[in-house]
């Protein structure tokens, strides 16, 4: 089994380097245009099933997607994005500022920390690794199936696939509209085929 990890497309937030988390944000203008892009892409590709976030950024991205296959959207909330709590709208200068003592345990011991009011990056790793097991159980081998998701999700996937510690997260960087080809075989297990594949202009 195939599938693609796809983060969504840019929004004002991205842009402006604050934190969005569960903040329900609409793609910007270069956010959609690279949604039409992806959604080109792959329009050459078999695709047997679409998933995405709850999210509007990452529904708007699917739905870029699924205008090019006889698909309904599965809405699945385990893709979400961390929440971040009282960290979001915060830019990283915000943060440094106001939780200097949070970040500080961030950058060193991510995966446990929860986010004031928000999440632990382990309870991410958690539920969307549960999302993935899900498609696995409901596809056969031989179907392709696009994900469309947010930063932290796709990473902790990139983790727990490698073998990576949550705390090494940063060993993986997810970009707006960009590809990760993963695979499942029952012999093989779990594999990273490609990460980080532009499916846009850069």
């Amino acid at each position: 089994m195939r599938i693609l990890l796809l983060r969504h497309g840019e929004t004002d937030w991205n842009l402006q380097g604050r934190c969005q988390g569960v903040t329900d944000l609409d793609l910007n203008e270069r956010g959609r245009q690279q949604a039409v892009e992806v959604g080109k892409y792959l329009s050459g590709e078999k695709v047997d099933a679409i998933y995405s976030s709850d999210l509007k950024r990452a529904l708007q991205t699917a739905e870029a997607i699924r205008q090019f296959h006889d698909l309904e959207i599965t809405v699945d909330r385990d893709f979400c994005e961390l929440n971040h709590g009282e960290l979001e709208g915060l830019t990283f200068t915000d943060i440094r500022s106001f939780y200097p003592d949070f970040l500080t345990r961030w950058r060193s011991e991510p995966a446990r920390l929860i986010v004031p009011g928000g999440e632990r990056l382990f309870d991410v790793e958690q539920r969307v690794w549960k999302g993935i097991e899900r498609i696995v159980s409901s596809h056969s081998a031989d179907e392709k199936v696009v994900v469309v998701s947010h930063n932290f999700p796709i990473l902790a996937i990139l983790c727990r696939i490698t073998g990576t510690p949550l705390n090494d997260y940063r060993a993986f960087r997810v970009e707006p509209c960009r590809l990760n080809h993963i695979s499942y075989d029952h012999r093989e297990g779990w594999q990273i085929l490609q990460i980080n594949v532009w499916a846009t202009p850069a």
